[in-house]
């Protein structure tokens, strides 16, 4: 007799086995198989070496461009959750004080970090604009996509389009770029505009770079040695060309390059008159840097900041009325207006001065004496050019 509930049937003892062998694959792969690769990049960000990770980005795009490969590849961005990545850049924002335009520069390298193709890293870049909210468009053509950004403030010689009553920015800030036939990716925009801080500078300080600095005055010799923060200095190389105003002066020398430079000078001028002052400085503005257009020097127009000036250790009329008009306030707390001849491509300086006379003109009840920078020799009052044609920023 057999024992009951001995013998299984065929198909009963397949569904145990079918069934034991999931439960060990699935406890095979939880236990012992890879987890998904998260993928780490190293980000040089003006000295300051940062890492970046982030999960499962994926490459796939071909030539020639079209709206499809393109689209399919932001897709593949976003169906990955970029929210760690997001993450670890807003804490780097937070740690160097960015604003808007820093982050943009920052984003920028981070996407290039992370894929060695121009055009992909572009893609990647308007993915993540768009993730927090900037106001973003994608141009593309067959070999190239271009991603624009409104920005809420005034940038010159540059790529710019217009869409829906705004003019949208290219991002790159490339210049001299040639003409192509481009399409836009989508025809809605919308989001939050790129912004500037016109009043501080992010603070960024890995690296330095030491100056030296002579010029001659009154039969003597004057030298003046310090450090700088480098790393400030190719953040400015980076920004685009910002139309000129007070944020020029408003970025002020870093710590250490003002310790050194402005005290000294401040030294050097104890016991002059005002006008004494001010002839001490112009000589200095035009001796001390060499005098070079930036297109030959950096191969295009930009305005530079003071610690971009004392870097370079050249400039231009733009670069140098701006070192001077800095140092006439930082040295001496004096006021000045920059004078713009625009049919000769050329500006300058007017500092106010309190005197009965000596001075070259009156705007806003005050009296201004016209300093040139640019041109050796030239002292307080002097001016090649007609004033009657010039267009004053008050800065």
């Amino acid at each position: 007799m057999k024992e009951k509930g001995r013998y299984f049937s065929w198909l009963t003892r397949t569904y145990i086995c079918s069934v034991f062998l999931l439960g060990l694959v699935f406890f095979w792969n939880s236990t012992f198989a890879a987890p998904k690769e998260v993928s780490s990049y190293k980000v040089n960000l003006y000295g300051h070496n940062l890492t970046v990770s982030v999960l499962g980005l994926k490459q796939s795009i071909s030539f020639p461009l079209n709206e499809k490969n393109i689209s399919e590849q932001i897709q593949l961005f976003e169906s990955v959750d970029l929210t760690a990545l997001l993450a670890q850049m807003d804490n780097y924002s937070a740690e160097f004080g960015m604003d808007d335009m820093a982050y943009l520069l920052f984003t920028q390298k981070v996407c290039k970090s992370i894929f060695g193709s121009i055009q992909t890293a572009k893609l990647l870049e308007y993915t993540i604009l768009k993730r927090k909210g900037y106001n973003t468009l994608l141009g593309y053509s067959s070999n190239d996509v271009t991603v624009y950004g409104y920005l809420d403030f005034n940038v010159l010689n540059n790529t710019f389009i217009n869409y829906q009553g705004l003019v949208y920015t290219d991002l790159s800030f490339a210049q001299n770029m040639e003409t192509c036939e481009e399409q836009l990716l989508e025809k809605i925009s919308g989001g939050r505009a790129i912004l500037i801080n016109e009043k501080r500078p992010p603070f960024y300080n890995a690296l330095e770079k030491k100056y030296k600095l002579h010029f001659n005055h009154d039969n003597t010799t004057y030298f003046y040695n310090g450090v700088l923060n480098q790393s400030l200095a190719l953040y400015y190389q980076e920004l685009p060309d910002i139309e000129f105003g007070p944020i020029y002066l408003n970025y002020q020398l870093s710590d250490k390059a003002k310790s050194s430079l402005v005290n000294e000078i401040k030294s050097d001028l104890e016991g002059r008159s005002a006008m004494a002052k001010i002839d001490f400085l112009l000589s200095f503005a035009q001796q001390a840097f060499a005098y070079k257009k930036d297109i030959e020097a950096i191969g295009k127009e930009k305005f530079a900041f003071p610690e971009e000036v004392l870097s370079n250790n050249f400039a231009d009329c733009e670069d140098k009325s701006v070192f001077f008009a800095y140092m006439a306030r930082e040295v001496f707390q004096m006021q000045s207006i920059a004078l713009i001849y625009f049919q000769q491509h050329h500006l300058n300086v007017a500092v106010a001065i309190n005197s009965k006379d000596g001075y070259n003109f009156v705007f806003n009840n005050q009296k201004y004496i016209v300093c040139e920078p640019s041109g050796i020799g030239f002292v307080p009052g002097e001016n090649a050019y007609d004033l009657k044609k010039a267009h004053i920023v008050n800065w």
